[in-house]
């Protein structure tokens, strides 16, 4: 009910804003571009976004190999897909019992492997607010010298990764919990945040495709897009209850579009990047999924004493 109550009253909400919206630029950006230009730049964005999620699966993969976890990368990509395809679920913790009969099935107990997915989710959320905050000054327009102090997480965690151990147990504490049995690595904690900050950056780069084709100025809109995409990406990982932040990551590009395109022409652009974005998600997380279901089959084939080709 919460999910409805709130995706119906963001609708709402937007339609009203867009009710009044000159939409003359729309028509005239219609009638402008050329149907294979568009099909080039859409089949672009979703290439970019696709190594931009899969540099996110390595991201991941560095934390769930640094925990201890002594298994191959296709038995990985699987717990991993599965727990990724489950972000368009509401609540996001649908596949939880999925995800623990899969880790048990590996000998990868629940809190290890809860502890990989709570250290992930703590780097993607910094990274992407890290990232995101080039886009301040072309959104904000004015001195946003300050905000480079809430980059100092990120720097520091990267230059001592202990302090994220030290800050889960501190938690644990406060919280008169066990004390975490896992613990990651410098080495891997960089890894995981190096990766991820990577994949932030070329994912980005798929709206500022769609900004430019639609008629956005290729250098102001380059950070706004960019950088504010991973912003607007974690706001909607921050609200739990929708599933992958729909309409909150709308809402938050919207703001910064509108600073160098009409509201009216950054509506369509908004939304096609949703659509690109879940039809990369899709192909890659389900595509990834299958490919490592398929290698395990086969291997497990010989074990069973069946023939592989006939487990594929």
């Amino acid at each position: 009910m919460l999910v409805v109550v709130f995706v119906l009253a963001l609708t709402v909400g937007l339609a009203l804003f867009l009710r009044d919206q000159d939409w003359t630029p729309v028509r005239e950006l219609a009638q402008r571009l050329d149907p294979v230009q568009v099909g080039l730049v859409l089949g672009g964005a979703l290439l970019v976004n696709s190594v931009g999620l899969l540099l996110g699966y390595h991201s991941w993969q560095a934390l769930f190999v640094d925990l201890g976890a002594a298994v191959d990368r296709w038995t990985a990509a699987r717990l991993f897909f599965v727990g990724f395809l489950a972000k368009f679920v509401p609540g996001r913790f649908v596949a939880l019992p999925v995800l623990l009969r899969m880790g048990k099935e590996i000998n990868v107990g629940a809190v290890r492997l809860a502890g990989v997915f709570l250290l992930s989710w703590v780097v993607v959320a910094l990274t992407g607010m890290t990232v995101g905050l080039a886009a301040g000054p072309a959104v904000l327009d004015r001195a946003t010298g300050w905000m480079l102090l809430a980059v100092l997480p990120l720097v520091a965690l990267f230059v001592r990764p202990e302090l994220l151990n030290r800050g889960l147990a501190g938690a644990a504490r406060l919280l008169r919990r066990p004390p975490p049995q896992v613990s990651a690595s410098r080495t891997g904690i960089r890894r995981a945040i190096t990766t991820q900050s990577l994949s932030w950056v070329i994912s980005g780069h798929h709206l500022w495709l769609l900004a430019v084709t639609a008629g956005a100025p290729p250098l102001r809109s380059y950070l706004v897009c960019v950088a504010g995409f991973a912003a607007a990406t974690v706001a909607g990982l921050l609200v739990m209850v929708v599933p992958d932040g729909l309409g909150v990551r709308e809402a938050v590009l919207m703001v910064g579009l509108a600073t160098v395109m009409p509201v009216s022409v950054a509506a369509p652009v908004v939304l096609t990047s949703r659509l690109v974005c879940a039809l990369s998600e899709v192909a890659v997380g389900a595509g990834g999924l299958l490919l490592a279901q398929y290698v395990h089959r086969r291997r497990l084939g010989p074990r069973r004493g069946v023939d592989p080709a006939l487990t594929g």
